[in-house]
């Protein structure tokens, strides 16, 4: 039963996500402050850099790809570039079958003695569908934020890079000493 809650609390997660997201981009549909798409390609740039191709490292750039396309809604904020970086990897608990085996004996020696000895047995496996090599988890905590950097155009005017400080702020729900907005340098 309590595998089930956790399944159920999981999913009930996901989907509030994903009702915060779509919620969002109809607020900013309604206020039209949505730019095209072509725009947008416009004003993002894409900076390549090499990163290994771990559930970690995806997850950060899908992070990223959020956080910006979300900056780029933001009046002022121009050409934007985000970057993040996780302190923990991905934290996964599996369901287990756990027995527990206790057996006792009683031993009387030939002067009357007696002798009690317990044997305990514990046997903690992983759950494992049948015909599947994948466990069952139970549970799946996203890594914890080390920081976030955003370069973006605007962020020389102080208004703006503080609208991007608070927006990153509330939508990782991280602490603002792990953010730094500075303005976009070059040409």
């Amino acid at each position: 039963m309590k595998f089930m809650k956790l399944i159920s609390s999981d999913k009930l997660l996901v989907s509030l996500v994903a009702l915060i997201a779509v919620g969002m981009s109809l607020i900013y549909l309604g206020k039209g402050t949505i730019a095209p798409a072509q725009n947008l390609q416009a004003k993002s740039t894409s900076t390549t850099i090499s990163t290994p191709e771990t559930k970690i490292g995806v997850l950060e750039k899908e992070l990223e790809a959020k956080l910006q396309a979300n900056i780029l809604q933001m009046e002022g904020v121009g050409r934007v570039h985000v970057s993040v970086s996780f302190s923990t990897g991905l934290k996964n608990e599996y369901a287990r079958n756990a027995n527990v085996t206790k057996r006792t004996s009683k031993e009387t020696d030939k002067t009357g003695g007696t002798r009690e000895t317990t044997e305990v047995t514990e046997n903690n496996q992983v759950v494992m569908p049948s015909g599947s090599s994948q466990p069952v988890m139970v549970m799946e905590d996203r890594p914890e934020v080390a920081g976030v950097l955003v370069i973006a155009e605007g962020a020389r005017d102080a208004k703006v890079r503080e609208g991007i400080h608070t927006a990153v702020q509330t939508l990782l729900n991280i602490s603002g000493t792990k953010i730094t907005v500075v303005p976009m340098g070059g040409a």
